[in-house]
This record gives structure tokens, sequence and C-alpha cells, in this order.
């Protein structure tokens, strides 16, 4: 099994270590009710082993979806995208927003299935439009309403359906390159600035090797539109799921 530990540090001010008890209670509040073929499963807590609980997880073997395709080629790319977006499907199904969805999240279990992991940013729906003055979550998979809420018309940082679907945008893009969005970039900052001003990464192209070529056709219509400035015009993940049957895993699923 894995543990996901609590750390909280004594030299932490009282309001700061309330909120890493509250992000932990709120992760496993959320996990434990999912279950699904492409969502890592929860098994429960321990509160005995450590000194702070743990979230108690299988242990995957395989470790993350980047590690699996470097290791093990990239033939199934599009059929792992498929198993994520409908894992995402799900979540979105039971009204839950990961928040977070990055290839570090996404896990391999012992058939190659792609299983979605860390709710530590999850939210339902009711819970996601709280204020925050901080942008918890990883700058290059963000979507510009969350770098620059006001972009969007809205007056505070807030977590929806339509930024889970960006973020997918970005794992397929990290999934295909094997590389974080933006990797030519160094800086978060500047990646951020870019994003609120429209700019992408470009399409996934290979020179030499076992996968000269580049992203289908298909699959990068479908990443753009997922990555459309104005977030209500972004695909539902259902949509998503559609299109990967239709046009890009065809008779393999």
């Amino acid at each position: 099994v894995a543990l996901k530990r609590m750390r909280v540090f004594e030299s932490d001010a009282e309001a700061a270590q309330f909120k890493i008890r509250q992000k932990f209670c709120r992760e496993a509040l959320v996990w434990q009710h999912l279950k699904h073929p492409n969502v890592l499963p929860f098994i429960g807590i321990d509160p005995e082993n450590f000194e702070s609980l743990c979230i108690v997880s299988p242990w995957m073997e395989n470790g993350t979806a980047l590690s699996y395709l470097k290791l093990n080629g990239y033939n199934d790319v599009d059929i792992m995208l498929y198993g994520i977006g409908q894992g995402l499907a799900y979540l979105h199904s039971l009204e839950v927003i990961h928040g977070d969805l990055r290839g570090a999240n996404i896990l391999v279990d012992d058939d190659g299935n792609a299983r979605i992991a860390d709710f530590g940013l999850a939210v339902l729906t009711d819970m996601s439009t709280q204020t925050s003055s901080t942008y918890p979550g990883s700058v290059r998979w963000m979507a510009p309403e969350l770098l620059y809420p006001a972009s969007q018309g809205y007056d505070k940082f807030q977590r929806t359906r339509s930024s889970d679907v960006y973020s997918f945008a970005c794992v397929c893009v990290e999934l295909y390159t094997g590389l974080v969005p933006f990797s030519d970039i160094r800086y978060d900052a500047t990646v951020a600035l870019k994003v609120v001003a429209g700019e992408r990464p470009g399409r996934p192209t290979w020179d030499d090797g076992p996968r000269k070529g580049r992203m289908p056709s298909a699959l990068w219509t479908l990443v753009q539109s997922c990555w459309s400035q104005v977030c209500n015009q972004r695909p539902s993940v259902t949509t998503i799921i559609k299109y990967f049957k239709r046009d890009i895993v065809k008779g393999r699923c």
C-alpha cells in the first residue's frame, strides 16, 4: 500500500496547521466515496502508525503515466488518455472537480490502466466558489481564468469542470511529449502571463526515433477546443469521451 501523510510542523502558525488539517480531511471526505476503474482506490485512514494521520491507497508499481509510457513505449498513449477522460467524466458526474489534473497525479495499475490520484485540491461543485488570494495547483496546467479570474469576469478564484477540461488538454500534450507544458520556458510566472494572453503549447511533433510524426489531427483539434480562452466554449468531458471513441481510439476501446 501507499501512505499519504499529513505533515504539520510545530513551527507552523495555528491557522496554517488548521488549514492543513482541513485540506487533509476534505481530501479524505471526497476520495472515500469514489469508485471507478480509472480512479485510484481509497482504502482508508491510518491513525496509528505515525504521529499524524495517513491516507491509505494501493501501491501502484508502474508509477506515474509519464514514467510508464517512457518505459513501455507510447503505442497506447491514446488508450491511456481515454481512460483518464473516463475517470474525469466519472468525477464530474458526481459533482467533483479534481482541481490539479496533471501527469504526476495519474498513476498506472498492474493492468496498464490510468488511475487518477491526489485529491488534495478536489472540491465538490457547491464548495468551489470560495474566494482565495493564492492559486494552489500547478501553473502550467491551469486555465487562464484561474490565473487571472478577472479575465473571465470572475471576482474570485473558482475551479470548475471547464478548468479541469483545460488541464486535461495539457495532460494530452504532456503524455504525448513526455514533458511538462511549455517545457521550453523556465519560469512559471512567464507561462502564466502567456496563458492569460491566449498562448498555448505547440502541437507535439517528433523528428526522429520510433515516434516520428506528430499528434493526430483529430486529437489536436480536440486539445485546441479544450484550451479555449473562453471557459464556457470548452467541451464537456462527456463530449471528449465521445470524441475519443469516434475519432481517436476507434476500434481499440
